[in-house]
């Protein structure tokens, strides 16, 4: 089983073309949302995940916490982000899977445009262009079953979610503005935004899209917005352009 989270289509792109590479189901996070407990008893375990600001997304932390596994089930995660770098994803995956008396077997970061940070449209399409050679070596790994990945035997902490960037708006709160959207007169009312929010935080009232404070900080309203009428509220980040995946269509997201 391999399992993912998403917004611009980056990271089930990348889980589409490992899980039929290894002959593996890929199911999104969000399916599961609502489920006190999750329990996979698969020998072979992936997560493809986006990074976020150096650790996986809030929302994917409260998953994996839901989730018991194998203790003996090989484990593998990737990350995708615009820089390449993981931060500490790796460790705190690992963390979770200790609580299954498990650990992460490989780990692997793959450079694709980001959701976020901007970077220009050159780059983009260099990432995108070197993204299949390095994700063949990665499927490579997968099937030896290679491991890469030492586990400390660390488990997660109290505030292992509430910590996170991005988190409500409980803590980081300087980074509060990353989840404040405007939306323009462009709104047509047509609840893509809504449809493709993990948390349902997007209403549709009287023909517009209105925001609540429940946000993953996927970015997802903002990039699959047909008339661009979602804006981030950051100054630097006001004019951020569209981005999702050119191989992922809206109907798979969520």
């Amino acid at each position: 089983m391999i399992f993912y989270f998403t917004g611009t289509g980056n990271s089930l792109w990348t889980a589409k073309e490992i899980g039929e590479r290894i002959n593996q189901p890929v199911e999104s996070i969000t399916k599961y949302m609502k489920e006190s407990e999750i329990s996979c008893n698969d020998d072979i375990v992936g997560f493809v995940f986006p990074t976020y600001m150096g650790d996986i997304p809030w929302i994917a932390k409260e998953f994996l916490l839901k989730l018991s596994v194998r203790s003996d089930c090989y484990a593998f995660a990737v990350m995708t982000s615009s820089n390449g770098k993981s931060g500490v994803s790796f460790k705190n995956i690992d963390q979770t899977l200790a609580l299954s008396k498990a650990h992460l077997s490989a780990c692997f970061d793959l450079q694709m445009p980001g959701n976020c940070l901007i970077s220009t449209d050159k780059q983009n399409k260099e990432r995108l262009k070197k993204a299949p050679e390095r994700l063949n070596a990665i499927i490579a790994s997968i099937k030896a079953k290679k491991q890469n990945f030492t586990s400390d035997g660390s488990f997660p902490k109290a505030d292992f979610v509430t910590s996170s960037y991005f988190y409500g708006e409980h803590s980081f709160k300087r980074l509060t503005l990353m989840k404040n959207f405007s939306v323009t007169s462009k709104c047509n009312g047509c609840g893509i935004c809504s449809s493709v929010c993990p948390l349902d935080n997007i209403q549709i009232t009287d023909g517009k899209a209105v925001h609540g404070h429940d946000c993953a900080a996927c970015y997802a309203c903002l990039h699959w917005c047909p008339q661009n009428a979602t804006l981030l509220k950051v100054p630097t980040l006001k004019h951020r352009p569209q981005y999702h995946h050119p191989d992922v269509a809206l109907n798979e997201i969520r």
